[in-house]
Formats: C-alpha cells, structure tokens, sequence
C-alpha cells in the first residue's frame, strides 16, 4: 500500500514511498492547500472557489472545480484520501500523513505533560516540523490572508511557550541569538522582547539588557504611540533596582481559534433594506435569538442569511459557522442532526478532542460548549423543525440565523422573516449591476422592466438572466426577452425539488390549481379538487407554508408566475378526463356564485330556471354545455 507524507508547514509538499511527487499546477496545488490545512473536515465547495479564484471565478465554477479534483486525484493516484462529501470535500488523513496533524498532536501532548522536561522535548519536537511559512509559494491571495495568519500566530505562541521552558531550565545563554532574531522578525511580539530581557540580564549583561528596553520602548512610541506592557515594565523596574529577574512565564496553550466559517459575501446585493433592519436587531447578552428566513426557491434567503452574517460577525467574537443543512438539494439527501453536529462540533473543539457518537450525547457537548459563549450560527436551507432542533443551543448569547423553503412555526422562541419577491426599481437595478452596466446603457428603461418582470422579479431568475446576457456578448435585451422562457433551469430544478417533497394529495392539488387563472379562495379551489371545503382549506395553507403558493390577501391564493409555469407542466401528468372535470366543477361553483349574486337584487326572480343552472349542477353536464351556460350566464349580466 502506498504511503503518503504531505507537508503545509513550509512549501507545500508531497511525497510517495518516500519519493516526491510534484504537484506543478498552480490551481491544483491551491485546491490540495486548501484540503490539507482543513484535514478531515469537509470543506464547502463555495470556499474552495473562493480560495482558487477570489472574485474572478469562471462562469461554471463547481463544474470546473470537480474536474480538478479529479486531475487532483489522478495526480496523486489517492481517491481514497479526497472524498467527495454533500456541500464540499474532504481530505481523510492520519497525524503520521499530514504534519500540521502532527504538529497538533505534539502541541497537545506537551500541554498534558506531567513534566517539565517532557513538555520541553515534545514542542521542540513540534517546532522541528516547520520549514517555513505555512504554503509558502501557494499562489491563493485569499487563503494567505485568511488560512495562514492563524496558523503563524499558533506557532508563535508555541515558540514563545518552548523558549519560557528552556529559559526555565537554565539556558538563557543559548536563547540570545535566536531571540534577537526573533524580535528582530516580529519587532512588535513584547513577549519576545521581555525574554530577550530577562536572558540578557541573567547572563549578566545588564547593560544590554537595559538598552533592550529603550529600543523597544522607542519602537512602540514611533510606530504605535503606545508604552511597553505592564510585563515589560515590570522587568525594567526590577533590573534597575538590580533585584533577580524570573524568566516570564510560559503561557498555557492556546484556546482554538474561533471558527471563521462564512461563505463569501454576495459583491451584487439589491435591496432587503427592512429585512436587514429586522434581522440586525440584537441579541443582547440575556437573549439567545433565532430568526427564521422562509420563501421560495429562487427568493434569496442564503444570499441575504450570508450578507446579515457578515454584518453581525463583529459582535460575535467566539466565531461564525456555516452548516448547509441540504434540506433541498438535488441529487443529497438532508443532512441528518447527528452529522450536522459532528460537524459543528469539529468547529468548536480542541483538536483530538473525542467527539460522542449519539445523537444526544452530541447535542449536550455541543450545548456545553456555547454555554457563555458568543457565537453565530447560520443553518442553511433546513428541511424540517425536527432536523434544526438539536442544533440549537441551550442558552444567551449565541444567534441563529435558519433558511428554509418551509415556515417553521413549530420553533419556539424564534422571529421570522418571509421574503417577497424584489420591488420593479430593485429588480432592475440587480439586473444592471450583474449584467454590466456597460452590457444595458442606453436600453430603454421600459425594456429592462419587461425582463426583470418577465423573471417574476424573483432575485435568482434575474441573476440568471443578467448573466446570460453578459456571456453573451452579440445580444441585446429584445434577444434576450425572447429566449427567457429557455433560461430558468436553476430555477426549475428549484421548484421541482419543493414539488417532490410534496405528499400525494399535495401534489394532486399543486397539479390541479395550475388549472386556475387567477387568484382563488378555499371554496373555488374545493370546486376544483373536488373535496370539501376545510380539506381544501388545509391543503392550500400546506402548500402556502412550503412557498409554492402565495396570499396577497387573507384567504386569496394564488401561484406566483414561475410556480405557475412549473405547476402547468406537472399538470400534464394528469388525464385529460380528471382535467376536464375538474374544470366542470369550477365553472359549476362559478355558476352558483353568479346565480346566488343575482339573487340578491333581484331576490324575486328565479334565477336558476332563467340561466339554466339545474341543468349545470346536473351529474350529466359536460365541459362545453357549462361553458356554453357560463357564457349565457356572463352574456344576460352585461
């Protein structure tokens, strides 16, 4: 079996039996970076765009990310190493395969020691592993600014505990030069600097020592405009009264760094100003909040749970997760509670930590660990109230943004935010942003609200239009408008995810309102089903709450016109026959209402026997004798 050693501590390397193996592409060494500095755990595919190409990726993005992981893995002739997992990818690896595994293991291993000399050994051990910076050469402007920084300032640390043990044992002599260095390096690092000190001056190099001071004190008046640290002070006060010197203390080891696990942000967001307003309210430090995000496919509730992330993450120093719950993802089933946990706890723990197996142990470790704890947390595209629960935490201080196509009113303590479709004005100004502004100058305005209405106004069917538009750079807006109704594959894939998590009779009524017009009430559509009123009622309000029908007023229904397209073209699975029915029973409900209407001015005419309406209600009528009748009907009222 091949054994496999890949190295980030430094340039980033990779070596088979013993032998290097080069990775020359420079995309396909970022995607490897990237895997490795996250080792098992799955890293969302939207980062590793953002790390391979910041904000200029292609225009198929995670299709030409699948191809380098393939070419990645044909590279390494490792399949079984990087996994493709639901949202992402993993690199599945042993501490003796990657040495920042092993580099944690030490650093945690030396915090447990009962001895001295055995801390001392191990983080030597640990610091022997760095070659460098961390993926030096990893041309991925995004992930030397966001995944390296945190790593140096974990070595740093670490050398700062190693050179406290060392001194501890007496060997100030040998730090010197490695400490000038150092300082040398990091010039603004007062730890560093006060080892330095207090090596210098139990050498007996007073004066040194001393002059260390004015050169670090001078340092941080002329570039910061600060003073030296309480320690420092400490340190020259006691060596100018020539009182013995302890070596500054070595410094427990490091909390985790707080997980920063939010997708970028959207560089074209319109509108949502009252939706912001609601969702930047709070919490305080007594309230633990969540806040629920509902529509429709298409309406922008990730994009606008990842801009309010974004603007609330200040306030949350314990860190941000992200957890894609797959609720309706094509091709994934949702992600089960137990798995979203271990996720969230690996976010949360301490490297090694154990991670319990059972879905309740998991949820009590998970509730432990934010207890006192300001975090956000952003669960994406929920499923049900039952796969959220457990993944709420138990008390203040923490907010919980959920996005879901369902209204999830089961959830207790929480507000909720339903999104609309976009206003004409903020429509159309996402076209134009996304688009170009180049790509629709001098288009009459006119035109450009045709389009964005022609989308319905619904956030990602304008996104798809706009950049249809701009790939295309021979078509102006009157091509495009006649090429829309080809264009909305997303958005189809979208809605026929919501309609098959529908049951049968919620398919059979989603089926058969498509029938309809226009807006219609719970009455009108139990004439269409051919059911009672209240099921009706029922029905109607299941299919409101998972978003695939809108009220624009209490008791009023209606599709919006994407819904309706996708509604239409399922209502060709049912018979012509149930159709033509179901049709009878409408005009027939119509009929009644009309003749009950007239029989409210005109109370003494016998309405029914005038228009024929006995024979309407018959069992016998036909489609085309009720249409026939209902243009008498409409015909004698005119």
């Amino acid at each position: 079996m091949t054994t496999v050693r890949f190295s980030v501590l430094g340039p980033l390397t990779v070596v088979l039996d013993g032998t290097p193996a080069p990775i020359t592409v420079g995309k396909i060494r970022i995607l490897l970076a990237t895997l490795l500095l996250r080792p098992n755990e799955v890293v969302p595919s939207d980062l590793l765009i953002e790390r391979l190409w910041g904000p200029r990726a292609p225009a198929n993005p995670r299709k030409v990310l699948q191809i380098y992981v393939v070419r990645l893995r044909q590279a390494l002739g490792l399949s079984h190493l990087i996994l493709t997992m639901p949202g992402g990818y993993l690199a599945r690896l042993q501490a003796d395969q990657l040495d920042l595994l092993q580099f944690r293991r030490l650093v945690q291993e030396a915090g447990h020691a009962t001895d001295p000399e055995t801390e001392r050994r191990l983080l030597h051990e640990a610091l022997d592993l760095w070659r460098g910076q961390v993926c030096a050469g990893i041309a991925s402007e995004t992930l030397q600014q966001i995944d390296v920084p945190p790593l140096a300032e974990l070595r740093l640390h670490t050398l700062e505990r190693r050179i406290g043990i060392d001194a501890d044992q007496g060997e100030d002599a040998t730090l010197i030069a490695e400490l000038r260095a150092l300082t040398a390096e990091h010039p603004f690092r007062e730890r560093l600097w006060a080892q330095l000190m207090t090596a210098l001056y139990r050498t007996g190099r007073q004066a040194e020592a001393l002059e260390t001071y004015r050169t670090v004190f001078r340092l941080l008046q002329d570039e910061l405009g600060i003073s030296p640290n309480a320690e420092l002070r400490r340190l020259h006060q006691g060596m100018l009264m020539e009182k013995p010197v302890e070596a500054p203390a070595a410094s427990a080891p490091p909390a985790p760094v707080p997980p920063r696990q939010l997708p970028a942000d959207v560089p074209v967001f319109v509108g949502r100003a009252d939706e912001l307003a609601v969702l930047d309210g709070g919490p305080d430090a007594a309230a633990m909040v969540v806040t629920t995000i509902d529509g429709m496919a298409g309406i922008g509730k990730t994009t606008l749970a990842v801009r309010a992330a974004h603007l609330l993450a200040p306030r949350f120093p314990d860190g941000q997760v992200f957890v894609d719950l797959h609720g309706h993802s094509q091709g994934t089933t949702p992600l089960d509670p137990a798995d979203a946990l271990d996720r969230l706890l690996r976010a949360l723990v301490r490297p090694g930590e154990r991670i319990p197996a059972h879905l309740d142990d998991r949820a009590g470790l998970y509730r432990s660990l934010l207890a006192g704890r300001r975090l956000l947390i952003v669960l994406d595209d929920a499923a049900s109230e039952a796969q959220v629960r457990p993944l709420l935490p138990g008390g203040a201080g923490c907010h919980v943004l959920i996005t879901s196509r369902r209204r999830l009113a089961g959830l207790t303590a929480t507000r909720a935010v339903s999104l609309d479709v976009l206003t004409e004005a903020d429509a159309v100004t996402l076209f134009t942003r996304t688009a170009g502004e180049d790509r629709v100058a001098g288009e009459p305005r006119p035109l450009l609200a045709t389009a964005v209405e022609r989308c319905g106004r619904l956030p990602l069917a304008v996104r798809v239009a706009a950049a249809r538009l701009r790939s295309h750079p021979t078509w102006d807006l009157a091509h495009l408008l006649g090429r829309l109704g080809d264009d909305h594959q997303p958005l189809d894939t979208g809605f026929e995810l919501s309609y098959r998590d529908l049951d049968g009779p919620q398919r059979h009524a989603y089926r058969l309102l498509s029938l309809h017009p226009a807006d219609q009430d719970a009455d009108g559509a139990a004439a269409l089903l051919g059911i009672p009123p209240a099921r009706a009622e029922r029905l109607l309000e299941q299919l409101l709450n998972v978003h695939l029908l809108q009220e624009p007023a209490p008791g009023r229904y209606r599709f919006h016109p994407l819904v309706r397209d996708h509604a239409s073209r399922a209502a060709r699975e049912v018979s012509a026959d149930d159709r033509r029915a179901a049709m009878t029973r409408l005009l027939a409900h119509y009929a009644r209402m009309a003749s009950q209407a007239m029989d409210v001015p005109y109370p003494h005419e016998a309405t029914a026997e005038v228009f024929g309406l006995k024979d309407l209600v018959a069992p016998t009528t036909t489609a085309t004798s009720t249409i026939a009748l209902m243009n008498r009907l409409f015909n004698t009222l005119s």
